[in-house]
């Protein structure tokens, strides 16, 4: 008996451990998908689907045909546990086997067609088909052994799966959070291999004695039709919910690995204690049927009006701000934050207690009534517990199928049809159809016990009614009050559902907006030149080599001025690849002033494709330009477009003359995310150049071999680029000389070449790590000072003198012009407060040549300043250092407060430096009065710093 009370908490804790690798296999699998059909909902759609079905069969085909031997189900659980992990351990092998398979046999398919889609889901269905087949199978045989008499069936039922779900909760965190990162995909697979290797292990050991309970003549029985389809139903409800709740979150954040992590968590964790807490409520005797009437009844209830609980929680940082002598609000100099809510450390608030706390109060207390749905239909479908293994196994199976067909519905049928405010109502109405259902199906009982069931029903009856007809729309409400329409002076223009995004137009009266989700796809200036227009001007008026490109391949559309642009010039054709047809259609119906006709023009021609998939896929040589304007790096998925492979792919598919253009967004990186960026495209793309084209907009333009700019072609097209859109006139900055569409203008563009860029010491993003998508180690800046990054990431950007990068033009500059052009490059990074080299040179001159020493004190103290606006601290302490070498005793009023100013200047951010630079100061020449004015500074600062840090548990260094 002391095995038999072993046997029930060894085999619950290996079914825990099984569904936590079962959930990180998934994700693995989503992203590896991803890098077969694109970083796309066509992806996610097809493993999710393929995983369902797996997992459905695997559970019918056990629970049904599994029964004969004289095997214990706990045995084979083993063997099942063992078959699962061989699979992992093989699995990056298989992978690359089925990618090279798609590779041959996609040429011969028409691109997005029906075939194409077919073959996608057959390689990614064969290839998850056997591990989620094995993992389908392993809740019957535990429930086939574990049940040992009728009154077991609804406790068991309800607490193994329970806990295999909370297991997948942890698989979720820790695959996304620290295996990946840490291991890679092929390496975390390979580990969770490992696992359910042990896992198999240890149950074929234990349980080797364990003798079937059942006798093997048991017959196998089906449940009633009405169980059938209320398990199928309410898979579907509950899946359907899930990907309203993931639209509505999009709308809140730009989408991280992070929150598409926390979101699966949170909702995986409601399932496990919806069920977890029938086990005892079934323990009782109560009716199961009851219970599915009454949790589908309350559903609607408080997943139609927790929506609004997303916005009681703020664990973001708040930038310390003062009012300028204007009136307006400026952040103070030294960047302190002060956080709204404080709890564990700043940093795990971002990423994980803050996220997950916002998606617990929406989703958590509906989705518990969910969870409790399948059980409960298990329990009151079987009514012996010899019959556990094919029943349950048919309820899987068809609660699973459900599940498929919920996502495929509420993503391409209800979204789109619907919109999101529609889509939550049908659901709600579907989900008290089902408790209806229920209600009807359970034997009849005392009218007292019935009454409760009968409340609940008409209760979210009546929330649905009241949702319909009273609650705005939650998407523009979102938009209106978290998003771009949140201006005052903004309004919404468009709104649009498709199964990929909510795709959206705001105008005020400078701009037109278009956006996708939390992320503004691009600007259309009303009465200026917008960066998007310039941005596609860029590889023309730069291409290396005589004529312009001919064959063209523009990935992201946006708001389409960057792709219009190269309308203006004479190519041959241009291919448009956007994942999203309604963010397309909705692009080229309201910014057809701005994008020069490309809706019409018959060299265009578009594909509904993911852009990864679609360079992927083409033909070596095939183009002579590839430009790009994808979401944020940081968005989920959207690394991929940033990595090592695909920049081997895009070199693939361009011509000997070639150029590509990526998007770099300052504002959208952290600095060593940026360095890393441009590390990993010179990599595949040694010749590189990093060009502005607005206050804050930049692109990497990268050439397949070394360009040689014609100043004479580069005049010629000037003209044309001088015909855009608000273009001609204007400059890059008030300091500026010349006008954007002029040699000089488009010249001093130009920030850095590649030999600055050759010298970056940055992580390479590739694939398999991910790096990009979870930071390169100051990913943490960007959460902080997100308004503000720009200004730190440049700070950390290469830039070349134009001596080096004269040698790329033809006729070769002079030194009169290349001094022209460092001081006109000066003038148009007005934004960032870079010193022209002129006035750069006479500082200089003053602190080594001054007559005077005040004078020479005067020009160190400028240097010093210069360095300092730039954010950077040594050279600008290094200055300090050599005016007070120079006059120790200085103690002028202005002098005092220049180098307070470069004490307290972005102490937040540079803390640890500046706390050294100035130690070593006090160090040096504790009675110099800049040198104490300066300590005094940082202390006032530090005691601050130390109080915001001392809020939190477990506060960062």
């Amino acid at each position: 008996m002391g095995g038999r009370r072993l046997l029930d908490p060894l085999a619950a804790t290996l079914f825990f451990v099984s569904g936590a690798l079962g959930l990180g296999y998934e994700l693995i699998w989503i992203r590896k998908a991803a890098l077969i059909v694109g970083a796309s909902q066509i992806a996610l759609s097809t493993v999710l689907t393929s995983f369902f079905v797996g997992l459905g069969t695997g559970g019918l085909v056990i629970g049904r045909y599994g029964r004969a031997a004289r095997r214990s189900p706990l045995l084979l659980y083993g063997l099942f546990e063992i078959g699962i992990g061989l699979w992992a351990l093989a699995f990056p092998w298989l992978f690359e086997g089925v990618e090279r398979l798609y590779g041959l046999l996609v040429p011969s398919l028409s691109a997005g067609g029906a075939g194409l889609f077919a073959l996608r889901f057959a390689l990614l269905f064969g290839l998850c088909l056997p591990p989620t087949f094995l993992m389908g199978g392993t809740l019957p045989l535990l429930l086939d052994a574990l049940v040992r008499d009728d009154r077991g069936i609804g406790p068991r039922t309800g607490l193994l799966y329970g806990l295999n779900v909370l297991g997948a909760v942890c698989g979720v965190l820790a695959t996304a959070y620290l295996a990946i990162p840490a291991l890679g995909m092929n390496g975390t697979s390979r580990f969770a291999g490992a696992c359910n290797l042990a896992v198999g292990g240890i149950a074929l050991v234990c349980f080797r004695g364990v003798r079937a309970v059942h006798r093997a003549d048991a017959p196998a029985e089906r449940p009633g039709a009405t169980f059938v389809a209320l398990a199928f139903t309410a898979g579907a409800v509950a899946i359907g919910w899930q990907t309203c709740h993931a639209r509505y979150f999009s709308l809140l954040d730009v989408t991280t690995v992070y929150t598409t992590a926390l979101l699966l968590a949170v909702w995986l964790f409601g399932l496990a204690s919806g069920s977890l807490a029938l086990a005892p409520i079934l323990g009782r005797r109560l009716e199961p049927l009851r219970v599915v009437a009454a949790a589908q009844g309350l559903v609607p209830v408080l997943g139609l009006f927790a929506l609004d609980a997303a916005g009681w929680v703020d664990f973001s940082p708040q930038l310390g701000v003062v009012r300028a002598q204007d009136g307006s609000l400026v952040p103070i100099d030294t960047m302190q934050v002060l956080p709204r809510h404080a709890f564990f450390s700043e940093t795990m608030d971002a990423i994980l207690f803050g996220p997950l706390l916002r998606t617990g109060l929406v989703v958590f207390a509906p989705v518990a009534l969910m969870g409790a749905c399948l059980p409960a239909l298990i329990a009151g479908a079987t009514a012996r517990s010899s019959a556990l293994r094919s029943v349950s196994g048919t309820l899987v199976f068809w609660n699973t199928l459900g599940c498929a067909a919920g996502a495929f519905l509420a993503g391409y049928l209800l979204l789109p049809a619907l919109g999101l405010h529609g889509s939550l109502a049908t659901l709600g109405l579907t989900s008290i159809a089902v408790g209806s259902v229920a209600w009807k199906a359970a034997p009849p009982g005392p009218p007292l016990a019935r009454l409760p069931l009968a409340g609940a029903l008409a209760a979210g009856a009546a929330a649905v009614a009241a949702f319909a007809l009273f609650v705005p729309d939650p998407t523009r409400r979102v938009l209106e009050r978290h998003g771009y329409g949140r201006a005052d002076d903004r309004q919404s223009v468009e709104v649009v559902e498709d199964p990929i995004v909510t795709a959206y137009v705001h105008e005020d009266h400078d701009r037109l907006l278009i956006g996708a989700g939390a992320v503004a796809m691009a600007v259309a200036a009303k009465h200026g030149p917008s960066p998007q227009a310039i941005q596609g001007h860029l590889p023309l008026l730069l291409f290396g080599a005589p004529g312009v490109p001919r064959r063209c391949l523009g990935i992201g559309l946006g708001s389409g001025q960057s792709f219009g642009a190269l309308l203006l010039y004479p190519i041959e054709s241009l291919d448009v690849v956007d994942v999203s047809p309604g963010l397309v259609e909705l692009s080229l119906r309201r910014f057809a002033q701005f994008n020069h006709g490309l809706a019409h023009d018959r060299r265009v021609r578009f594909h509904f494709d993911d852009g990864r998939h679609f360079v992927g896929h083409a033909a070596e040589g095939t183009y002579d330009l590839v430009s790009m304007e994808p979401p944020p790096p940081t968005a989920d998925g959207v690394f991929s477009l940033y990595s090592l492979d695909f920049y081997r792919q895009v070199r693939r598919c361009l011509s000997d003359r070639g150029v590509f253009m990526q998007w770099l967004p300052l504002y959208r990186l952290s600095p060593r995310d940026a360095l890393g960026i441009l590390r990993t495209q010179t990599e595949a793309f040694p010749e590189s150049f990093v060009v502005k084209h607005g206050d804050e907009d930049f692109v990497v333009l990268s050439f397949k071999r070394r360009p040689t700019f014609s100043i004479d072609e580069i005049r010629r097209r000037a003209r044309v680029f001088s015909g855009e859109r608000s273009v001609a006139g204007h400059r890059w900055g008030a300091r500026c000389r010349f006008e954007i569409a002029s040699f000089e203008g488009v010249a001093s563009a130009i920030l850095a070449g590649p030999d600055a860029l050759r010298g970056i010491e940055a992580a390479v993003y590739a694939d398999d790590t991910q790096r990009l998508a979870y930071g390169s180690g100051d990913r943490w800046l960007l959460e902080r000072y997100r308004p503000h990054v720009s200004r730190l990431t440049f700070a950390g950007l290469p830039e070349s003198p134009w001596s080096e990068l004269a040698r790329y033009f033809e006729p070769p500059l002079d030194a009169e012009r290349i001094a022209m052009l460092d001081e006109e490059r000066a003038a148009a990074l007005e934004f960032f407060d870079v010193s022209a080299p002129a006035r750069l040179e006479s500082w200089r001159r003053l602190a080594e040549q001054g007559a005077e020493l005040s004078q020479r004190v005067r020009g160190q103290l400028a240097l010093a300043a210069a360095h300092d606006v730039r954010l950077q601290k040594s050279a600008a302490f290094e200055r300090v250092r050599a005016a007070l070498a120079l006059d120790p005793a200085n103690d002028a009023p202005a002098d005092v407060a220049l180098v307070r100013r470069i004490a307290r200047n972005h102490f937040a951010v540079f803390r640890a430096e500046t706390l050294a630079l100035v130690a070593d100061l006090r160090s040096r020449l504790p009675q110099a009065p800049l040198a104490r004015a300066m300590a005094t500074a940082v202390d006032e600062v530090e005691r601050l710093e130390q109080q915001r840090r001392a809020r939190y548990l477990f506060p960062e260094r």
